[in-house]
């Protein structure tokens, strides 16, 4: 709940806010609004999030492929 709000940041330039979060029986799932891609859910592994930074509320982030329709 903490990191609702928070700016994300793709390794490719796209921008978009933190809106929710799903806890999931394996992991959590961020419901992520960006600005040129629309609604995408990304789930909390390694391989997606990249760096949290609470401080600044800030998330940088990759997005595996098929994760964007």
């Amino acid at each position: 709940a903490d990191l609702i709000g928070m700016d994300v940041l793709t390794d490719e330039g796209e921008k978009g806010t933190l809106r929710d979060v799903i806890e999931t029986g394996a992991n959590e799932v961020y419901v992520v609004d960006f600005e040129n891609l629309g609604e995408v859910l990304i789930p909390a592994i390694h391989q997606c999030i990249l760096d949290v930074d609470v401080e600044h509320m800030l998330m940088k982030v990759h997005l595996l492929e098929g994760l964007v329709s």
